[in-house]
Parts: C-alpha cells; structure tokens; sequence
C-alpha cells in the first residue's frame, strides 16, 4: 500500500480497508488471549483501530515496521483499560479457555493440556508465547514489537518453554 510506505501518508479507503482486513483478527487474537473476554475484546479492538487511523501519520516506517506499530498501539490500549478499569474479577467468572475457540467442545485431550501448560506461566510469559506460536513471529520481530532485545526475548522464552517443560504429565 503506498500510503504506508511514506512518512505522514493520508489514508486512502483502500488502505482503511486493508489495514482492517489484515490487523482486525489478529488484534481481536491478542486481546482476547489477554482478556480472555470476547466483548471487551471486541469493544478495545475497536479503539485500536481508531487510533491507529488517527495516529496514522505519525507511523515512521524508519523508525520501525507497522506491525511492530500497530501491536504497540494495541498493548498500550490494554494496558490503558487495565489501568482504568482496576476493579476486582470474581475468579469463577473467567472463561477457562485460552485460545479464542468458537466451539469449546471441540477442544480434545491436547487442547486441554495445552491450557494446563499455559496456566503454569504468567501473563508476560504467555504473551510471549503467543507471540512466537500462535503468531509466528521471528524473536527479532518479538523484540521489536515488546521494546525488548532479542536476546532477552530469547531467555525468556527458553524460560517459559522449560517451565512447561517441567510441568508436562508423564504418560
């Protein structure tokens, strides 16, 4: 899209469109592995979107790539939520699920181990095993998208790994 190639580009209605077919599901992804709650997902999915069609001229492809940039603007709006939303979580009312499955009970024996592995990481540890699994992302592009290094993306993904790892039944 040329509009994304130059510093300060005014957006077209293709390029609207293309941004919201490409980055639409898989911010609906992030923030639902997150939130674990479909409606706020979709409601912050919403305002990523916004923002990103506002802050759009602000994008400098020098300064990093537009995923890197679009994910930013999507972790800083969850954050943003969680801040102001700090209210408490009755714990049987979270969804069990991790993944944003339509159909839970399509979720076999692995499924279920998967969420149990899953559990035994904290959230940033999950985030980034998302990121690198689910998303597919070098841990380069990891690094680029978190703020961090690529080495520190790497130690603690081996980390999270060994921690699964450790808490793998034995059969």
């Amino acid at each position: 899209m040329r509009s994304r190639r130059a510093k300060g580009g005014r957006l077209t209605r293709d390029d609207l469109d293309d941004l919201f077919n490409e980055y639409y599901p898989r911010i609906f992804n992030y923030l639902y592995y997150r939130t674990l709650d479909r409606a706020l997902s979709d409601d912050l999915v919403g305002t990523v979107m916004l923002n990103i069609v506002r802050k759009f001229e602000t994008f400098d492809p020098e300064r990093g790539n537009l995923d890197a940039w679009v994910f930013r603007i999507a972790r800083n709006t969850l954050f943003s939520h969680f801040r102001k939303s700090k209210t408490e979580v009755d714990i049987d009312a979270v969804p069990q699920s991790v993944f944003a499955y339509e159909d839970e009970d399509a979720l076999d024996d692995k499924g279920e181990m998967v969420r149990g592995l899953l559990e035994v990481l904290t959230d940033d540890e999950r985030e980034l095993i998302y990121l690198k699994y689910w998303e597919e992302l070098s841990n380069k592009e990891i690094a680029e998208r978190l703020g961090l290094n690529a080495s520190t993306v790497s130690t603690h993904l081996w980390r999270a790994n060994n921690k699964m790892r450790k808490a793998m039944p034995d059969d």
